[in-house]
């Protein structure tokens, strides 16, 4: 009898060392995993942050950015287009891309990307392109294509798109 309560004590004090040492066990696996999974969510969680505050940022300055075409010059005896801009946004402006389309034909006069003329706040600036244009004879008073009007659209680096209608030899 004293040997089976002996061999029960043991048996006993055994079993609480394992759990002991089976919990440890286990803390040491669980940890470092629960660790690296944690620092994983946190890395992905911040590289969203900035992504959406990039981005914020960047829409920030499209609504800031504000263009005014002050004159449109189709130059006589040449083919020889003056577009000039004027700044009245709070952030200065590059020009990327512009383009003039003939109204009643559709016809694609001037497609210019990487213009990138810049323009400073508050400043004025002129872009001058060539366009496939007839030429006009002003000695004689022949304007060709006299009331054919001129879609002329220019995008900014931010993206945004500005455009006015002209005349040629009359804006």
């Amino acid at each position: 009898m004293n040997n089976c309560l002996l061999w029960a004590e043991m048996n006993n004090s055994h079993r609480g060392i394992s759990q002991i040492v089976g919990s440890l066990f286990m803390l040491a696996i669980v940890i470092p995993i629960g660790v690296v999974i944690l620092s994983q969510g946190m890395h992905e969680t911040t590289e969203f942050n900035h992504a959406l505050q990039s981005q914020t940022i960047q829409k920030s300055d499209a609504v800031q950015e504000d263009l005014i075409f002050e004159h449109i010059r189709f130059v006589p005896n040449s083919k020889e287009v003056i577009i000039s801009l004027r700044n009245t946004g709070t952030i200065d402006t590059y020009i990327n891309k512009i383009t003039i389309i003939k109204m009643d034909t559709q016809e694609l006069v001037v497609s210019q990307d990487n213009l990138a003329p810049f323009l400073s706040l508050k400043d004025t600036g002129d872009i001058s392109v060539i366009a496939n244009l007839p030429l006009a004879d002003w000695s004689a008073m022949k304007v060709a294509d006299p009331e054919s009007d001129y879609k002329i659209s220019l995008i900014t680096s931010r993206g945004n798109f500005f455009d006015t209608i002209g005349r040629p030899f009359n804006t």
